[in-house]
Formats: structure tokens, C-alpha cells, sequence
């Protein structure tokens, strides 16, 4: 199935509606429930195990560009603009607004999280000896905190979301993307494992509610929105990258574009030409 055009049709939709309502709410049930259970495990076995050895063996091949880039995936408001831009080149909008929700879920689920847990960071906890140092304590309180991962958290919400529009090879590509995004989190020690599993967790977990109440809105998959009104939007995005976007923290859509503008250029010109 191509990426584009039509292959976000109406029909596409119901095939896929009909995927998701297929596996039993039991078992649902019980793959939460192991997932719990993982997450348990980890976080009682595995964390400190897994962050020593990673803190006494630190490898330096993840600080490169490319990779850092890639890194922003994890940040909301990067797959969320370029699913935006994604929209004004093919005017279609029901995967958007269902991204843009479960991030929405994402938001309330991870934060009032991490104001309960206030978990420490691995990096910091390896490389202070005192448990608040005030070096930490002037830290925000949103960049200190672990668990659950909000970076795991939103790749597998995007992942989750968008592989309910799509089939084929994109559903593994999507969900390698998100596991790849939650992996460097842990290598950097920036979380633990228990973080990105509850951050994985949370994701899949909104990106089901979000396209399942999407479904009911099947009529947005006909709406056209004027050329007009799409070149408005286009403009309003780019302006909130550039001029605005340092102001309101949003330094990680420009290091994503930094590194992949030109390639995305390319594929959005060519993707054009063809549906010309």
C-alpha cells in the first residue's frame, strides 16, 4: 500500500477498524497485564543491573547527527508537524486528528505519572553521589524525572496510531521506529528499562483509545479542504517553526529539520509530481 493518495481511503479505514475490534477485550486484558508484570520485574531486577553495566561500558556512537535527529521523533511536536505538513500536501486529515488526540492522552497520562514517581534519571544517579545535589534540584522537575518514559510514550502512541491507517510493511517499520527511539533513551541513561516499558505501555495504550474514537469519524476521510486553506495552515506551520518556535521550546522539530529537511523536501516534491 502506497503512503499517500488514496491509500488512507474510506475502505482502507473500515479494514482496518475491523483489525483493531478484532482481538477480544480478554485479551487485551491479559497482554496489559504482562506487560505490567514486565515492567514489575524490571524495575525490582533489571533496572540497576542494566544501567551499571551500561554506565561502566559508555560507548560514544550514539552522538552523532543523524541520530540525534532521529532522537526527536520522541519529542510530540515533531510527528506531529510533519504529519500536519503530511496533511496540507495530501489533504488527509483523520490520521492527523487522531494523532494530535493521542498525544493529547499522552500529555495527561505521563506527567501526573512522573509528579507521583519523581524518579531519578540513571545518568544523574550514577554520577552523583548525594541523592539531591543542588545541581539536580535547580533541574525542572520534567527533565529530571524517569518513569514512565515520555519519549518511549510518544513514538509508540504515533506508531500505534498510524499503524491503524496503514498495513503492509509499514506497521513493523513504524513499530522498529518507536523501539529504536526507546532503546537510545535507555543506552544514553536517560531511562530505565522499566521507563520506556511504561512509556510503551501508555503509548499503545492511547493510540487504541484515539483511533478507536476516531472511528466513529469516518466522514473527515472525504473532507477537502480548499487549496487556499491548506497553503494558510502551511504558512501558520512554518512560521511556528522558525520565528516562534525557540520561544516556545520547540528546539526539537529544528533539530530533526536540520538533519532531514532536504530529504523531506525531496520526497514531498516528488510525491507532488506524481499525484499532479
Amino acid at each position: 500500500m502506497k503512503l499517500g493518495g488514496d491509500s488512507w481511503s474510506v475502505n482502507d479505514g473500515k479494514r482496518s477498524e475491523q483489525r483493531a475490534n478484532s482481538p477480544p477485550r480478554v485479551l487485551w486484558v491479559r497482554l496489559v497485564l504482562l506487560w505490567i508484570a514486565a515492567i514489575v520485574v524490571s524495575w525490582l531486577f533489571l533496572d540497576q543491573v542494566v544501567s551499571r553495566w551500561l554506565f561502566d561500558h559508555r560507548v560514544d556512537w550514539h552522538h552523532n547527527t543523524w541520530l540525534d535527529g532521529f532522537r526527536q521523533l520522541g519529542k510530540a511536536g515533531t510527528p506531529i508537524w510533519l504529519l500536519l505538513a503530511w496533511s496540507c500536501i495530501t489533504d488527509r486529515w483523520r490520521p492527523t486528528l487522531a494523532l494530535i488526540v493521542a498525544m493529547i492522552l499522552v500529555g495527561v497520562s505521563v506527567c501526573p505519572t512522573k509528579v507521583l514517581t519523581r524518579r531519578c534519571r540513571p545518568y544523574m544517579v550514577m554520577t552523583t553521589p548525594e541523592p539531591s545535589p543542588p545541581r539536580i534540584q535547580d533541574i525542572p522537575w520534567h527533565k529530571k524525572t524517569s518513569f514512565p518514559s515520555g519519549d518511549a510514550a510518544t513514538a509508540f502512541a504515533a506508531a500505534t496510531t498510524l499503524a491503524y491507517f496503514l498495513s503492509g510493511l509499514w506497521v513493523p517499520v513504524l513499530f522498529a521506529t518507536a523501539g529504536a527511539i526507546a532503546t537510545l533513551r535507555v543506552i544514553v541513561l536517560a531511562h530505565y528499562p522499566s521507563d520506556v516499558l511504561a512509556g510503551a505501555l501508555v503509548g499503545v495504550l492511547c493510540g487504541v483509545v484515539a483511533v478507536r474514537w476516531m472511528a466513529r469519524w469516518r466522514e473527515l476521510d472525504r473532507f477537502r479542504a480548499g487549496i487556499r486553506w491548506r497553503y494558510v495552515v502551511a504558512v501558520v506551520l512554518a512560521l511556528v517553526v522558525f520565528p516562534v518556535g525557540p520561544f516556545v521550546g520547540m528546539t526539537s522539530l529544528r533539530v530533526f529539520l536540520d538533519v532531514y529537511a532536504v530529504p523531506l523536501t525531496i520526497l514531498a516534491l516528488l510525491f507532488y509530481w506524481t499525484r499532479r
